[in-house]
């Protein structure tokens, strides 16, 4: 089991912070780079993305994967994993207050690699090219807040 977060502080956003996770909701193909992993959302139509809905995911142009919406918070949202992503678990988007009127924005997956085949590629380069998704969206969503960096980060913490 693997927990992974990514975080990005930020002070004077110029939106409010909910309104920025729904934002980063809706508009989740786009946060993401699609060099890195591109985003589909499966149901095409123009309602709002919610509970339930899914995304295709193309991963470095050559892997496969989809997630599902599994819950939606003023403070962020969560998609599990579903079958034929490399990893099995759940990842979520949310912000948090700080001192001084600074936040927090952060992606957590907890997950545990699909097969043993995963789990070297993510050994052996996958995990960097994760980092780098994840760090890429999150400035994108800081852009869209208004607000200025104040620092970021990254910790993983494994199981056996």
């Amino acid at each position: 089991m693997t927990r992974r977060t990514y975080w990005v502080d930020l002070a004077a956003p110029r939106r409010a912070m909910p309104e920025l996770m729904d934002d980063t909701l809706q508009r989740l193909p786009r946060t993401i780079p699609p060099m890195l992993a591109w985003f589909r959302r499966v149901r095409a139509s123009s309602a709002r993305t919610g509970v339930g809905d899914r995304f295709a995911i193309l991963m470095l142009g050559v892997r496969r994967a989809r997630v599902e919406v599994t819950e939606v918070r003023t403070d962020g949202f969560r998609l599990g994993t579903l079958r034929q992503h490399s990893e099995s678990g759940w990842i979520d988007f949310h912000y948090r207050s700080l001192e001084g009127g600074r936040y927090r924005l952060r992606v957590v997956s907890q997950v545990r690699a699909s097969s043993w085949f995963d789990r070297l590629a993510y050994l052996c380069g996958v995990g960097v090219l994760q980092r780098l998704t994840w760090e890429a969206g999150l400035r994108r969503v800081l852009r869209r807040s208004g607000g200025q960096k104040t620092g970021h980060g990254t910790t993983t913490v494994e199981w056996p």
